[in-house]
């Protein structure tokens, strides 16, 4: 019980103290937020090698050499902690290196004081009535209201409007004059000075390190970043659903299977059972790349790299490449130019080739740059759309010094989900319609009905 105890201590100390360093560094600045995670950190590594040795000392096997060596791991561990703790302190603020230092302590008081609560007889007879229980809810949030708006804020973390200077526009963390500049190595603002977008990894050590230049280079390359950490991501998914391929698939393999087995239905009903699985590998990780890109943005400090232009842009491009070189490998370059003509084969059909040809030209080009502009239109604007409703929700409360604000974005995440996923979906449908239209015209699926019954 004790070491089941001591690990759930451990993970939530993890989230508390990793969340609010976050919040220090994102609204205090980055030594504060750095020096609660570093003494969180040291806290919980101290007491893991703790842990290890005491369980060497008073174990069944405490008399082994196997113990003995762990134990001088365990106390060499925690000297090591003790004088990196030492070089720490000389770097970053000691009181709040103590204080996040304190945190796992924190945490086993406040669970065992639940713990005690939980099982007596006054909390048993509060919460035998459902309105007894939302009367003490309610009681318990409105004296974290009241001690909230009794504290004084922070400097720097309001605009003197009640709106945090985080989520207000152009002019609070720009250059001065509020030209509607972007923040040094922050995220760009909308045009005229609208909300900026939620703050990521990459923009949080931009905002820390304002002079390095990896910061800035970082920043600059925030979308290809956060595209390929997603296709790190897939890939890790796909390598661990394959490793163990089994008759009766678990979990993971069987997720994978439906999707792939789903994704290959979809393609060669389009494209026919002759071409269709040619083309599912492309089609299939169009639409799962782009899904996965469209709801990254919705993970806590992540972003959706399909909300900049230059990876939309990216993507259609590879769909244009593909489907040009498509046309020519199955048509060859004389039956590539006849398509691009219009197929003509009368003397009106050729009389229009020189208008029909344009034409083709001009709509070829064309597809790329309606892909790109539709997926990034729908997925920065989803963006743009939670980041005002979140405003919104802290600035409903704000005039009273609230703690927190109402989730107004909490329907449109919801809404997300579905958008994302619709988004993913037409792209890869027009991608699958241009090949289609790539392709000789006497093959689309229809060899069987071709064929005369035998």
């Amino acid at each position: 019980m004790g070491l089941e105890f001591l690990a759930r201590v451990r993970s939530s100390t993890l989230w508390l103290a990793g969340l609010a360093a976050l919040m220090l560094a994102t609204y205090v600045g980055w030594r504060p937020g750095a020096a609660l995670a570093a003494g969180a950190v040291g806290s919980l590594l101290n007491l893991w090698a703790l842990e290890r040795l005491i369980v060497a000392l008073t174990g069944p096997e405490r008399r082994t050499r196997e113990a003995a060596r762990r134990a001088g791991w365990a106390l060499a561990g925690m000297l090591a902690l003790l004088g990196a703790g030492g070089l720490v302190l000389r770097v970053l603020p000691p009181a709040v290196l103590v204080a996040g230092f304190l945190a796992p302590f924190a945490v086993m008081v406040l669970k065992a004081a639940a713990a005690i609560l939980l099982d007596s007889p006054l909390w048993g007879r509060l919460t035998r009535s459902s309105w007894r229980a939302l009367a003490l809810l309610l009681a318990v949030a409105g004296l974290a209201w009241a001690v909230a708006a009794s504290l004084p804020s922070p400097g720097g973390a309001s605009n003197g409007h009640g709106t945090p200077a985080a989520l207000s526009g152009a002019g609070q963390a720009g250059a001065p004059g509020g030209d509607g500049a972007a923040p040094a190595g922050g995220s760009p603002q909308a045009v005229g000075g609208g909300p900026e977008k939620f703050v990521n990894v990459v923009s949080l050590l931009a905002r820390a390190f304002p002079g390095a230049t990896w910061a800035h280079w970082l920043h600059r390359f925030e979308p290809v970043l956060f595209s390929m950490l997603v296709a790190l991501l897939l890939a890790v998914i796909a390598y661990l659903a394959t490793r163990s391929r089994r008759l009766i698939p678990g979990p993971l393999q069987n997720v994978v299977e439906y999707a792939v087995e789903t994704l290959y239905d979809f393609v060669t009903g389009i494209l026919g059972p002759r071409y269709g699985p040619r083309y599912v590998p492309y089609l299939g990780t169009l639409f799962v790349y782009i899904l996965a890109m469209n709801l990254f943005g919705l993970i806590p400090f992540m972003d959706s790299p399909t909300s900049s232009l230059n990876v939309t842009v990216g993507l259609a491009l590879c769909t244009f490449l593909y489907v040009q070189y498509t046309g020519i490998r199955e048509l060859g370059v004389l039956g590539y130019l006849d398509h691009m003509a219009g197929n003509p084969r009368s003397a009106i059909s050729w009389f229009m080739v020189p208008i029909m040809l344009p034409v083709h030209l001009i709509g070829e080009l064309a597809k790329p740059v309606s892909l790109s502009c539709r997926l990034f239109g729908n997925v920065f604007g989803e963006d743009m759309l939670l980041v005002a409703f979140t405003s919104l929700g802290v600035a409903t409360l704000a005039f009273v010094h609230s703690p927190i604000g109402i989730p107004w974005q909490f329907p449109f995440l919801l809404l997300a989900l579905l958008t994302s996923t619709i988004q993913a979906l037409v792209f890869t449908v027009l991608s699958t319609i241009y090949l289609l239209l790539m392709l000789p015209h006497e093959e689309h699926g229809h060899e069987e009905a071709a064929q005369p019954a035998q």
